[in-house]
């Protein structure tokens, strides 16, 4: 094959045949540095389902029909950075078609800062090959549940616990939206732009995950006033699965140095145990330099992974 015999093209992952979405995630295996993967469904799902509010598009490079590379763009609606992930068959590198994918994403966002991640030598050399620049980096650990040594979650006094699977309830909904904001205190690439959460985005989000048959376990830490204060949330497909993931994990400012993200989190996680024997193994990643969360997932058992570097692109580049 020569560059010039492959053929990309955009991929509309929501009317696309289904062995073209199986292809895709084929590809995304393959390219895996673990076996923390999605399963052919929940990857179809995946695709198919995006939230109202937030934009994804997807490239894919073909030879002969066969999927050779993939490429997929997030990003919020008028945000001025995007996420974009850059997938090329092991056999089919070093000609072009990440630079080809990687052209249709950049002009999908034009004057975007594009953000991306890579956590082996071949990801790192087309990072620099392409212009990107090295940033911060992400420790992906794994905690195995069944044998893990789970502190019991126990909240300080003032505050007190409650759990959820699927929507918030309607009474905790607004706190929650505005506890989730607390994230944006995490490490960010250079250029990246903190998420902004509101009711809205929470519900559109929960629907989301519902078209995604996937399962949304959150449990909270809520302050005398009743006010949502500290959060996690594990996501997970119906059973049986291996993995569950942990998405994010806060605690609002004023409310930190008092043990609720221990809390929060030893409670989600014993709570997953109890409901879902089949779960093998519970998956998180974090910013290198948020060394307290990192800290914390130690104490609960969880184990380094995987080291990702995030590589930062600006549109003069």
């Amino acid at each position: 094959m020569t560059a010039l015999a492959a053929r990309v093209r955009e991929l509309d992952a929501a009317t696309a045949p289904t062995h073209e979405l199986e292809a895709v995630h084929a590809l995304e295996a393959a390219c895996a540095v673990d076996d923390v993967v999605f399963t052919p469904a929940e990857a179809i799902a995946f695709m198919r389902a995006v939230p109202a509010r937030a934009e994804r598009r997807r490239w894919v490079a073909e030879d002969d029909g066969v999927v050779v590379g993939a490429a997929v763009l997030f990003r919020a609606p008028g945000s001025a950075s995007a996420w974009v992930d850059v997938l090329v068959a092991h056999a089919a590198r070093r000609r072009g078609l990440g630079r080809a994918l990687l052209a249709g994403a950049r002009a999908a966002a034009p004057g975007c800062v594009l953000i991306g991640e890579h956590a082996t030598s071949a990801g790192s050399a087309f990072a620099r090959a392409v212009g990107a620049v090295a940033d911060v980096r992400r420790v992906r650990s794994v905690l195995e549940l069944p044998t893990a040594a789970l502190p019991r979650a126990e909240p300080p006094e003032g505050y007190r616990l409650r759990s959820w699977v699927g929507a918030a309830p309607d009474d905790l909904v607004q706190s929650y939206a505005r506890a989730r904001n607390a994230i944006a205190d995490a490490p960010l690439a250079d250029g990246e732009e903190p998420e902004t959460w509101d009711v809205a985005r929470v519900r559109d989000l929960e629907a989301t995950l519902a078209r995604r048959s996937r399962q949304s376990r959150v449990t909270v830490a809520v302050e005398a006033a009743g006010d949502v204060v500290a959060f996690t949330e594990l996501r997970v497909s119906p059973p049986p699965t291996r993995y569950a993931a942990t998405d994010d994990t806060a605690v609002v400012a004023a409310h930190r140095r008092r043990g609720l993200g221990r809390a929060v989190k030893a409670e989600s996680l014993a709570r997953l145990r109890a409901d879902r024997p089949d779960i093998g193994a519970v998956a998180t990643t974090n910013a290198e330099d948020n060394v307290a969360m990192l800290a914390l997932n130690a104490q609960l058992g969880f184990r380094p992974s995987s080291l990702w570097t995030v590589s930062v692109l600006r549109p003069d580049r």
